[in-house]
C-alpha cells in the first residue's frame, strides 16, 4: 500500500515539473516599454515685470510770433498823455523754429500675456515708464539760429510715458525669444522758457515700433532686452501772450514820462520722438508643460 502511495505522489510531481518547464518554453506576449514623457518650455501664461533704460529724444518746434508796440508820453506834472499818443505800432509776424536734445534716464514697469503657438508667440504687453529726460534749446526766427536770431531758450522735459503695444515673436529655441513690437504711444511732454516767463507742453498720444529679444532663466523668470521708437505728435501751446513795459523817465526832455509796451501773441508746437534702449526682466506665473513624448 505505501509503495502504491508513493509511486502516485512521484507521477504527480513529474507532471507539475513538466507543466512548468513547458509555461517557460512558450512565447511571452510582447509588453511595449513605457514612454518617458519630455518636458519642454511653454511661455504661454501672465507676466510682470520692471525695466530701466535710456532714452535719446529729439524736439522739433515750430510756430510765429506777432504782436504790437505801444509808446505812450506823460506830462509829469500831470500825468496827462499828451495829444497824439499812444502810439501804436504792428511788429512784424516773425517764424519760429528750434531744436534740441531731450535726453535721459527712464524706468518703469511692465505686464502682459502670451500665446505660444509652436514656434511662434503673440501677446500683448502694457507698460509705463518714468522719465528723466530733458534739453534746452534756443527757438529762433531763422532756421539754424544764426547770431541775432534767438528769440528766447526753452527747456523741455519728457515728464513719463506710457504703451500698449502687440508682440509677435519666433522662438529659435524653446528658451530664446526673437519679437517684433508695436502699438500705441502716450505721454507728456512741458517746455518753458523762464526769462519770458512762458510755458506750454500737454500730454498726448502717438505710435511706436520696436524689437526686442527675450531668455528664459527657468520656468518663471526672464531677462529682456527692448529697442522703440516713438513719436508723440505735435505738442501745442495754443496763443501764449506776453507783455512788456519800459518806463523812461524825463525822456523826451525833463518833466516828461515815456512808456513803450510791447505785447506779443505766440504760438509754438513741438514735435517729439524718441530712441528707447531697455534691459527688463519678467516674472512668468505658468510654467513648463508636458508636450512630447
Amino acid at each position: 500500500m505505501m509503495k502504491r502511495i508513493s509511486i502516485g505522489m512521484a507521477a504527480v510531481v513529474s507532471l507539475l515539473g513538466t507543466s512548468a518547464f513547458a509555461a517557460d518554453l512558450a512565447p511571452r506576449p510582447y509588453t511595449k516599454a513605457p514612454v518617458i514623457p519630455v518636458v519642454i518650455y511653454d511661455w504661454t501664461g501672465f507676466y510682470i515685470g520692471g525695466n530701466a533704460g535710456y532714452s535719446w529724444g529729439r524736439e522739433k518746434t515750430d510756430g510765429n510770433l506777432t504782436g504790437t508796440s505801444s509808446v505812450s508820453v506823460f506830462r509829469t506834472a500831470g500825468p496827462t498823455l499828451l495829444a497824439g499818443f499812444p502810439v501804436v505800432t504792428p511788429l512784424a509776424t516773425l517764424p519760429l523754429t528750434g531744436r534740441a536734445n531731450v535726453n535721459g534716464f527712464i524706468g518703469g514697469g511692465q505686464a502682459g500675456y502670451n500665446w505660444q503657438r509652436g514656434t511662434w508667440l503673440f501677446g500683448l504687453e502694457g507698460d509705463i515708464q518714468g522719465s528723466d529726460e530733458r534739453g534746452t534749446g534756443d527757438v529762433c526766427t531763422v532756421a539754424g539760429c544764426p547770431l541775432g536770431t534767438s528769440i528766447l531758450t526753452a527747456n523741455y522735459k519728457l515728464d513719463w510715458f506710457g504703451t500698449a503695444r502687440g508682440r509677435v515673436g519666433f522662438l529659435p529655441t524653446e528658451r530664446v525669444l526673437l519679437y517684433a513690437t508695436g502699438g500705441l504711444a502716450y505721454g507728456h511732454l512741458s517746455a518753458n522758457a523762464p526769462l519770458i516767463p512762458l510755458s506750454w507742453g500737454s500730454t498726448r498720444a502717438g505710435w511706436t515700433v520696436g524689437a526686442g529679444v527675450e531668455a528664459a532663466i527657468d520656468q518663471h523668470w526672464s531677462v529682456k532686452l527692448e529697442y522703440l521708437y516713438m513719436d508723440l505728435g505735435n505738442v501745442g501751446s495754443g496763443a501764449v501772450a506776453t507783455t512788456g513795459i519800459v518806463n523812461a523817465l524825463n525822456t523826451p526832455s525833463v518833466g516828461f514820462n515815456t512808456v513803450t509796451t510791447t505785447s506779443t501773441l505766440g504760438v509754438f508746437n513741438t514735435r517729439f520722438t524718441d530712441n528707447i534702449l531697455r534691459v527688463g526682466v519678467n516674472y512668468r506665473f505658468s510654467g513648463p508643460v508636458v508636450a512630447k513624448y
